[in-house]
C-alpha cells in the first residue's frame, strides 16, 4: 500500500506502469507588488527607483503535464505551458503604463528512468533528463540591461536547456495514515547568456481519508552566476534579440494543497503557492486548480 501512494500524486522517484498515462491540466494566477532585492529583503516594485512603487507583476497560466510509461522502467515526461504575463506600474512622467505579454513559453519534454533496488528496500531512484524548449520568437524575450529594446515581459529564457535530475522518495505511514516522501536535485544547463541553475525539491503526501490527500512541497532555486550581461543575438535590430539574463538570484517556494479522488477515478487538486525566500526575484503568489486523469 505505502508504494502504491505515490500512484495518486506526482512524484519524481516513480515511474508510470507500462502502457498507463498521467494527465494534469493546471491552472494558476499569482499577482502582488512585491520582489526579493539583492540584499534577500521583501519589497516592494518601485521602492528605490524611478516610479512610485505601484508596481505590480502578474501571471496567468495554463500548464499541461504528460507522464506515460513506456515500460515499467521508463516514463516520457511532457510539460507544455501557456503564459500570460503583465506588470504594471506609473511614474511621474508617463502616467500609468502596463505591458503584458501572451503566449507558449518554454515547453519540456524528457525522460525519467527507474533506477534497480532490492526486493526488500523501502526506498525508491529515478534519473530524469529534460530538454527546454522555446516556443515563442526573439521578440518575446527581455534583457534587463537593455530595456528600451523590448519593455514587454518575457515569456521565457529565450533558448534552449537541459535539466537532469536525481530523485528518491518512500511511503510512510503517520498516524495510521498512508504517505510518501520525494526528494529530488537537479542540474538545469541554460542557453545564451542565462546562468545554469542548481535546484532541490522536496514534496510529501499525506492521505486523510480514501478520498483526501494533503499535499505539501518546496522548491528552491540557485542562480549559479555564470550567465554573461550584454548578450545580443547576431543580426538583431535595435538590441531585440537580447535574452533574458540573470546571474545573481536564488528563490525558495512553499506550495500546500488538497487532492481529491472523485467516484469516477479523476482527480481534482486545489492549493496555494507562496514565494518565502529570494534573491533578485518576483516574490508575487497566488492560487491554482488542477484536474488529474489517468488512462
Amino acid at each position: 500500500m505505502l508504494a502504491a501512494l505515490p500512484g495518486t500524486a506526482l512524484a519524481g522517484a516513480w515511474t508510470q506502469p507500462q502502457g498507463d498515462t498521467l494527465v494534469i491540466v493546471k491552472a494558476l494566477h499569482s499577482d502582488g507588488r512585491g520582489w526579493f532585492d539583492d540584499s534577500h529583503h521583501r519589497t516592494t516594485f518601485g521602492d528605490g527607483q524611478q516610479f512610485d512603487g505601484n508596481g505590480r507583476s502578474r501571471q496567468d497560466q495554463l500548464n499541461v503535464y504528460v507522464e506515460h510509461g513506456l515500460t515499467e522502467k521508463l516514463s516520457f515526461i511532457g510539460n507544455f505551458y501557456f503564459n500570460d504575463v503583465g506588470f504594471s506600474n506609473h511614474d511621474a512622467v508617463n502616467g500609468r503604463q502596463q505591458t503584458t505579454t501572451t503566449g507558449f513559453a518554454d515547453q519540456e519534454i524528457g525522460l525519467r528512468y527507474a533506477l534497480p533496488s532490492a526486493q526488500n528496500d523501502v526506498w525508491r531512484s529515478a534519473v530524469q533528463a529534460l530538454v527546454s524548449i522555446p516556443a515563442y520568437g526573439r521578440s518575446k524575450t527581455y534583457h534587463p540591461n537593455n530595456p528600451s529594446a523590448n519593455s514587454d515581459p518575457a515569456l521565457g529564457l529565450g533558448d534552449y536547456g537541459l535539466e537532469l535530475r536525481y530523485s528518491r522518495g518512500r511511503g510512510y505511514t503517520l498516524g495510521g495514515r498512508n504517505g510518501y516522501v520525494d526528494l529530488g536535485g537537479a542540474v538545469r544547463l541554460r542557453g545564451s547568456a542565462a546562468s545554469d541553475e542548481l535546484r532541490v525539491d522536496a514534496s510529501t503526501g499525506l492521505s486523510l481519508t480514501p478520498s483526501w490527500l494533503l499535499l505539501g512541497e518546496l522548491n528552491v532555486i540557485q542562480g549559479l552566476g555564470n550567465g554573461r550581461g550584454n548578450f545580443d543575438v547576431a543580426g538583431s535590430g535595435g538590441g531585440v534579440g537580447f535574452v533574458a539574463t540573470g546571474t545573481n538570484y536564488d528563490l525558495t517556494k512553499l506550495q500546500l494543497s488538497t487532492l481529491y479522488t472523485a467516484p469516477g477515478g479523476s482527480q481534482w487538486q486545489v492549493g496555494y503557492q507562496q514565494p518565502v525566500m529570494g534573491r533578485n526575484t518576483g516574490a508575487a503568489g497566488g492560487p491554482f486548480v488542477a484536474a488529474w486523469w489517468r488512462f
